[in-house]
């Protein structure tokens, strides 16, 4: 964009020369006429007859400035919107994990770094999801699915049996914390 300033100046500097010749041989015979009877100088019509010309050169000037500095400014805009997407998806990951180890720490029989049990895991979700909904920001929530989608999220970054499955551990982690809710709200 800085490149186009110059080339605007330089059109300016060749227009003024081209502007005063213009002047003077339309204003010669209209002074030679006033002299003579006194006859009015059409001004405004030579210069709207000026500007026309001059418009139809600057404005496409002009439109091409505002696009070089689109095109300039896009690709930056484009990596920061990236980078908040991105950052929130990290906050988003780090509040599952949290909320998947405080799980394993704050139920009885189950630890962290070995594998969730079936007859846990369910207490172990609703625990986890209980600790993200009250600590995450609400943006965090939202983004992860609400409580449903935290729980969702929680159960897949445990360590499972292999017979756990979203039916029989999932489920009643949903179940748990919608009871807790109604109780809550009551």
């Amino acid at each position: 964009m800085t490149h186009l300033f110059p080339a605007g100046l330089a059109l300016a500097g060749a227009a003024i020369p081209f502007v005063a010749l213009l002047t003077s041989a339309l204003v010669a015979p209209a002074l030679a006429s006033a002299q003579a009877g006194g006859v009015a100088i059409p001004w405004g019509d030579w210069l709207v007859g000026l500007l026309q010309p001059v418009s139809a050169v600057l404005v496409p000037i002009a439109a091409a400035a505002v696009t070089a500095g689109i095109a300039r400014v896009a690709p930056w805009a484009a990596s920061l919107l990236t980078r908040e997407r991105v950052e929130a998806a990290i906050r988003v990951e780090a509040a599952i994990r949290a909320g998947a180890a405080y799980g394993q720490n704050a139920v009885a029989g189950a630890a962290r770094g070995r594998t969730v049990s079936v007859d846990l895991g369910s207490a172990v979700v609703a625990a986890g999801v209980r600790h993200v909904v009250a600590t995450a920001p609400a943006h965090v929530v939202r983004s992860a699915g609400g409580a449903e989608g935290v729980a969702a999220r929680i159960f897949r970054a445990l360590p499972l049996d292999p017979q756990a499955s979203a039916g029989n551990f999932l489920a009643p982690a949903l179940r748990a914390l919608r009871e807790g809710d109604a109780v809550h709200r009551a």
